[in-house]
């Protein structure tokens, strides 16, 4: 008996996984048709081809929504010959003559398409796909037998009354005119200003200012505002939103910059000073006052990586103002040893010091009467193509005649007593204020850098103004800096919509360094969220994190069911891989995608979805110097490095990590200044309504937890409801590619949610 079962049911789950594998969109209807166009329509969860054939069954627009919902459908063109100076327009929505939703309330977008030459991988296609949805702002024009999709959203106030209401589209071109009736249903119940989903995507702020050919900060600022109106619009939240408006850090009471205090390599005493190649200069904090008229002579212990490395010794000068006096640099270089050794370097208030008839250093200029010591590992240049490091140790700045020292910290030991960090929050309120209280996103990333590694040759470990982890400097910075953090964030209402991510998709080799630092926030500012990526999730990591992310064709139910249960949350993550069949978000694959996502993770109890980047438009290294990618030619993501060759590139997918598009279609020739925000894709529009489902499900599931007695025959059918089954999708390969069939149940949803609202 048994046997059979097993046979029925592996026969059943076949029979399903076929009909996944093998359903057609059948969402489109005709709306009316003539001689010179066909007029149809389809759902915001359908990618309308150019050339593919117009539906033959009638049908109507009628829409769905919440109060408080945006809701739209695609309004597709199919001219038998050419129309020009096509204009739209569209009503009022009325209900009876009692109510009205105004036209304001309407947007009307283009849906233009994008040639994909590329196909993302080996089950894509090439071909023109539909994914940028610029406004409808003046007349169009568009060709015979190609398909022209304008996307028509309402958002629906969240005042507005109950009940169906109509309006009406008009369309009109040079040589034909028509109309089409819509039909609004508005359920009585409200989404929530902030949506349930938590998300986190990424914006690259220089890639605008590049786009839009922007000059300023300023103008950086105030085009920022309008992308950041667009997440808002779109119900989803920037990863950063405070790049522009940073938390300012400064260490009070360090007497040496640019290196690390070095606990591992010392000539005496508890320090010393390694410095790390030709780029940076360690530098004394403070300057020291001197009389150019007298002598002095630098003395200090040394030893280098490498034996004969070059470093380098100077001494700048500065004017009573302490400005600094340029070109006038006293310095040698040394040969180093790879053991400790003494060098020196007179300042001889006289004579030059002179190299084959070259003045490598003059005495000190007349005018100075300061001076600061630095230190290069190598030998020094802008590009900092020297590599190499040094150590230094009992520096000594000495006053010949005064036999006096004049600097005293030179042993580069510290006091930990006079260490102390200021923060500004200034800044970052003022950002925190408008976007998470304001516009109401759900959260910020939070980048630590301290607790990643600085200059340091040696182990890996955390670095904080040149301590190292496990020093006690470190941990009274780091601690001042989360625990402050932490308060600051209680004190104004933002605890909680922080996350600590600070590191991406560690792999298993950095597992330890990872561990460490996360075991480092919690020591110090419990309350914070920490927050990690996972390609390879597994239990060993994810312990040390509040909000565990891994990329959703690694999500593990059963092992994510035991985390939420001990209190963790979990998100998931989309990005340039894996490919067909998988969800994924790149243009050339199926509509559908971006919205079971969601469905997806609300079935696996997921709280957040996240995204690399939602502008990549270009990667420096992949294009031509001086040449940017013109992604409305080109929509393919390419990268640079991990393993490819000079002058090669990695497709990443079309459309990965790319959600809106620059308002410049040439970027390379167009030079206007744009001071106007993003053109969004219709993945973004599809996501959106996905996560509007999401606030479908977790309102119905309040209705649930809050249902009077009276209404346990209304709980039964939203238990059935909400435990949607294999119709819908089996895991993230096998997944219906029908839309009808996720708007059936979102229909059902809404139904129930009125009527538990709306029964006495």
């Amino acid at each position: 008996m048994n046997y059979h079962r097993n046979i029925l049911s592996l026969l059943c789950l076949f029979l399903v996984l076929v009909g996944l594998a093998t359903e057609k969109n059948e969402t489109g209807f005709l709306l009316k048709s003539d001689n010179t166009c066909k007029l149809w329509g389809t759902g915001t969860t359908c990618k309308v081809m150019k050339e593919e054939a117009a539906p033959s069954k009638s049908g109507k627009i009628a829409l769905r929504a919440a109060k408080n919902e945006h809701e739209g459908f695609q309004l597709v063109l199919s001219p038998q010959a050419e129309l020009k100076d096509i204009s739209i327009s569209i009503s009022d929505f009325s209900k009876k003559g009692l109510a009205s939703i105004s036209s304001e309330n309407v947007t009307i977008r283009k849906v233009e398409y994008v040639h994909v030459t590329k196909p993302s991988g080996k089950l894509n296609k090439e071909g023109w796909y539909p994914d940028p949805l610029p406004l409808y702002e003046k007349p169009f024009s568009i060709k015979a037998g190609e398909n022209s999709p304008v996307l028509i959203t309402v958002k629906v106030p969240k005042n507005a009354a109950p009940g169906t209401y109509s309006a009406k589209i008009n369309l009109k071109s040079s040589s034909w005119e028509t109309s089409v009736p819509v039909e609004l249903t508005v359920w009585d119940f409200v989404l929530p200003d902030v949506p349930t989903m938590r998300s986190a995507f990424g914006l690259y702020s220089g890639m605008i200012k590049q786009y839009h050919n922007l000059k300023t900060d300023e103008e950086l600022k105030q085009v920022l505002d309008l992308y950041f109106q667009s997440f808002r619009e779109y119900r989803i939240s920037p990863q950063q939103f405070f790049d522009m408006y940073p938390i300012q850090k400064t260490v009070k009471g360090v007497w040496w910059n640019g290196g690390t205090f070095d606990p591992d390599t010392v000539f005496a005493g508890k320090y010393s000073f390694q410095v790390n190649d030709g780029k940076v200069a360690g530098a004394c904090a403070d300057l020291v006052k001197i009389n150019p008229k007298k002598p002095y002579l630098l003395k200090w212990q040394a030893k280098t990586l490498k034996e004969k490395q070059q470093y380098y010794v100077t001494v700048k000068s500065y004017t009573a103002d302490k400005r600094p006096i340029p070109w006038h640099l006293q310095g040698m270089f040394y040969s180093g040893s790879t053991h400790w050794r003494k060098d020196s370097l007179y300042l001889d208030p006289v004579n030059p010091v002179v190299y084959e008839d070259l003045v490598l250093s003059r005495p000190l200029p007349r005018e100075a009467e300061y001076v600061s010591v630095q230190l290069y590992a190598v030998f020094p240049d802008e590009r900092g193509s020297e590599k190499g490091t040094a150590w230094f140790d009992d520096f000594q700045f000495v006053d010949i005649k005064a036999r006096e020292n004049l600097l005293p910290h030179g042993n580069f030991e510290q006091d930990i007593n006079d260490l102390s960090l200021e923060v500004d929050y200034t800044e970052f309120d003022k950002a925190a204020r408008k976007y998470l209280d304001e516009f109401g996103f759900t959260g910020f990333r939070v980048k630590v850098s301290e607790l990643r590694p600085g200059p340091y040759f040696g182990k890996k470990t955390g670095w904080f103004n040149g301590f190292i982890k496990g020093t006690e400097e470190y941990k009274k910075l780091i601690g001042l800096y989360l625990k402050g953090f932490q308060d600051h964030l209680e004190v104004n209402g933002w605890l909680g919509k922080e996350y600590m991510y600070w590191v991406d998709e560690p792999k298993h080799g950095d597992y330890d360094f990872v561990r460490e630092g996360m075991k480092t926030i919690h020591e110090v500012a419990p309350k914070l969220t920490r927050f990690i990526t996972e390609n390879n999730p597994g239990p060993e990591i994810m312990d040390v994190t509040e909000i565990g992310c891994p990329v959703l064709a690694k999500f593990d139910p059963v092992k994510s069911k035991e985390w939420i249960a001990q209190g963790r949350q979990m998100w998931s993550y989309l990005m340039t891989w894996p490919k067909e069949p998988h969800v994924n978000l790149f243009i050339d694959s199926d509509a559908i995608n971006m919205r079971m996502w969601l469905w997806m993770s609300y079935r696996y109890h997921l709280t957040g979805i996240l995204v690399w980047n939602s502008n990549m438009w270009n990667t420096e290294g992949c294009s031509p110097r001086g040449v940017l990618q013109n992604i409305w030619d080109d929509p393919m993501t390419y990268m640079d490095g991990n393993g490819t060759p000079v002058g090669a590139a990695a497709e990443y997918g079309n459309g990965d990590g790319m959600f809106f598009y620059p308002p410049n279609r040439d970027p390379n020739n167009d030079k206007t200044k744009y001071m106007t925000g993003p053109v969004p894709s219709l993945r973004l529009e599809i996501m959106r309504d996905g996560i509007d489902d999401y606030d479908y499900m977790m309102l119905l599931e309040n209705c649930i937890k809050n249902a009077r007695p009276d209404q346990q025959g209304l709980v039964k059918k939203a238990k059935q409801v909400l435990n949607f089954g294999n119709e819908v999708f089996v895991n993230e390969q096998e997944y219906t590619k029908n839309p009808e069939v996720i708007m059936n149940y979102r229909q059902q949803i809404g139904n129930l949610i009125e009527q538990f609202k709306t029964r006495p």
